[in-house]
């Protein structure tokens, strides 16, 4: 199953790129023109975290 885009964005600028949830933000406004509130972003972080760490 794909991921969505903002799945795929949290995984490439944070995960991949070390940077941290405004520059998540202003990638999504730039590149797909979604806006997004930081509690939104970090929720799908610990998640995305969460589930790595039971595959683990």
């Amino acid at each position: 199953m794909e991921k969505d885009l903002i799945t795929q964005a949290l995984q490439e600028v944070v995960l991949k790129g070390g940077k941290g949830l405004p520059e998540v933000q202003q990638y999504l406004l730039m590149r797909y023109r979604i806006q997004t509130e930081n509690l939104v972003l970090s929720k799908r972080l610990e998640k995305m975290l969460n589930e790595e760490k039971a595959v683990a």
